[in-house]
């Protein structure tokens, strides 16, 4: 026995703790409007998102999934869970989890979770990963008695609702904001008179401008990618919006050089993707060093300072009503493009100066309430990775009662 494997524990291959059972292989002559809801992929990232159903007869037990069935995706999306929902009925790609005897059904959903990434490492497919059985084989975990297994399902279960619960105020709170941006956007705070515009009824002390009156949009410059390396400074591109911010962990780096001055990105401007699947994504920049901003991707940059207040242009150009201005305009279809002076055209109802700050100080508000959240889920969701490291390996041991 390796000395790795705890005392009193087991070295086992996956495919030793359960059955796996693939879904069915439905054709689209199968799909219905009415019967049992197909469990796709698709639903086990989002349980009520539209899908087609089967009504016939001919259901086998181990396609049929009801609420508390482990269910392990191993194709494109790798992911283990307790289905939670509406009975249904399994499609490929996606396997029944049936556990053995001595094994508990909560604790091998959480080995499984805690084995994805390893998993994924000897994935087949270069575009998308999956999953053969033989894995499963070859891939040995240590286990550990039932009532130890029972014991740290618990534990990280207990966590798990943690990370739910908060995941679910972080959505009711950007629900919150966008139902409050919007009415802000449009209405303002207290007004009493107001007047028809191109853009609809409008306060009637706010203006109508173009964005450019006020703003401009600079884009980036077209860096070589030959020489793109490890060193330097970092290179935002398109790839590094996602989720409202600049994420440069992977980014490219190009050399210091005082002709690209001018492209410097700077901490708290915001950028926009102008090009490709994410065309008008915003993402605000928070890094304390600076960055060069690459070709297709722009920047937002306030000339009158007189009529825009930063914070208020940063909740503007986040809003759907910018979204939906721009890719209105945006040109390519599959492939959208927009320019700067596309997006320095469009119209937008300006409240004035004071009231812009009143309304972003509002919004300010609700975005430090989903701060103060996110940084408690990114604090379960750590506590939640040591704790499966330290428990499903046996290096910290549970007591059992």
């Amino acid at each position: 026995m390796s000395s790795a494997v705890p005392e009193g524990w087991k070295l086992e291959p996956l495919s030793a703790l359960a059955d796996y059972h693939n879904g069915r292989a439905f054709k689209p002559e199968d799909w219905s409007k009415e019967g049992l809801p197909i469990l796709r992929i698709a639903q086990i990232n989002d349980p009520f998102r539209e899908t087609d159903f089967y009504k016939g007869s001919d259901i086998l037990d181990k396609h049929l999934i009801k609420k508390g069935d482990l269910v392990f995706s191993w194709s494109a999306t790798l992911k283990a869970i307790l289905w939670g929902h509406y009975d249904a009925i399994l499609n490929q790609h996606i396997f029944k989890v049936i556990e053995k005897p001595n094994v508990s059904r909560a604790f091998l959903q959480q080995l499984l979770d805690h084995s994805i990434e390893k998993l994924a490492e000897s994935s087949h497919g270069s575009t998308m990963k999956h999953i053969k059985k033989g894995v499963l084989d070859e891939f040995h975990r240590p286990i550990p008695p039932l009532p130890e297994q029972k014991k740290i399902a618990s534990i990280l279960t207990s966590v798990d609702e943690v990370i739910e619960t908060t995941q679910k105020q972080i959505d009711k709170l950007q629900d919150l904001k966008k139902a409050t941006m919007n009415e802000l956007l449009t209405k303002g705070i207290g007004h009493t008179e107001f007047k028809d515009s191109e853009l609809g009824r409008i306060p009637k002390s706010w203006g109508i401008n173009q964005l450019g009156d006020y703003v401009k949009c600079q884009g980036g410059n077209a860096f070589p990618s030959s020489e793109f390396g490890k060193i330097g400074i970092p290179v935002v591109r398109i790839s590094n919006i996602k989720n409202g911010l600049v994420d440069l962990s992977g980014c490219v780096h190009f050399s210091e050089s005082e002709q690209f001055k001018r492209f410097i990105v700077f901490e708290g401007e915001i950028l926009l993707a102008m090009s490709g699947a994410t065309t008008g994504k915003i993402g605000v920049y928070k890094a304390k060093s600076p960055a060069y901003l690459n070709q297709r991707v722009g920047r937002f940059r306030i000339e009158d300072k007189k009529n825009v207040d930063s914070a208020f242009l940063n909740h503007l150009v986040q809003s759907e009503i910018f979204a939906d201005a721009t890719l209105r305009d945006a040109i390519g279809g599959a492939q959208p493009n927009i320019s700067s002076s596309q997006v320095e055209s469009v119209i937008y109802a300006f409240p004035t100066l004071s009231e812009q700050k009143v309304i972003a100080s509002i919004l300010n508000s609700v975005d430090h309430k989903i701060d103060v959240q996110n940084a408690k889920l990114n604090q379960t969701q750590s506590l939640k990775k040591s704790l499966m490291q330290d428990l499903l390996t046996g290096k910290v041991r549970v007591q059992v009662n």
